[in-house]
């Protein structure tokens, strides 16, 4: 197990030692983030991410 900090509230939280390789070798903002943040921390993250998907969908369609 990796032993990280959560980058919003600060609370100690593990992952398996091999989820960081995993990461590393199919990045993902999703998995960075469960690097980076608590469960809780990541899927607040998440949510907020996912409500702007409509906004991001639509501003590629304009570029092309």
């Amino acid at each position: 197990m990796i032993k990280l900090k959560c980058e919003k509230c600060g609370i100690e939280h593990e992952k398996p030692a091999d989820f960081k390789k995993w990461n590393d070798e199919r990045p993902n903002v999703f998995f960075k983030w469960s690097l980076a943040f608590c469960d809780t921390c990541r899927r607040n993250k998440e949510k907020e991410a996912l409500k702007r998907l409509p906004e991001v969908i639509k501003a590629l369609a304009n570029e092309s």
